[in-house]
């Protein structure tokens, strides 16, 4: 089988004005194709960080991968542009936070930020990106797209 996600000894550090934080030493692990993997561990065991590492949510963070590679589909995700980076994202791979509550901006709506994230990944007009995150909406069942906070109370 091919692996989809191939991890080995990833290395990975945050920054701050006075020292670097080594936070993963050493992480490896393989996904094939079909398989399913789940990241067990205590709080504070570097789950959500290794995943972040995967989608280089880190760089947004200073952090860094400072060491190990990280293999997506035969692609180099630890050393990918930002621009290669985007074209991925949200299309190939992505990553449902712990916390859904935080996942949304409570100043703008959901619709509206759905349609900001389709306008970046698809080359569609911002009435045909509308029209499918009101699709998506209500799909899951939420019939307007309200703020996060209106949305999740109901």
């Amino acid at each position: 089988m091919t692996n989809v996600l191939d991890i080995q000894q990833l290395n990975v550090e945050f920054h701050n004005k006075s020292r670097n934080l080594q936070v993963l030493d050493n992480v490896s692990l393989t996904i094939k194709k079909g398989e399913t993997v789940c990241l067990v561990g205590e709080s504070g065991s570097g789950k959500t960080i290794t995943s972040k590492a995967i989608m280089r949510l880190i760089d947004y963070e200073h952090g860094s991968i400072t060491g190990g590679s990280i293999t997506f589909n035969g692609q180099d995700i630890a050393s990918m542009s930002s621009k290669k980076l985007l074209e991925i994202r949200g299309k190939k791979i992505s990553m449902v936070f712990q916390e859904p509550m935080s996942a949304f901006d409570p100043v703008y709506t959901i619709g509206f930020q759905i349609t900001e994230t389709i306008l970046k990944h698809d080359r569609v007009s911002k009435r045909k990106a509308w029209d499918k995150a009101i699709n998506l909406l209500t799909r899951v069942g939420i019939p307007e797209p309200s703020y996060p906070n209106e949305t999740i109370s109901r």
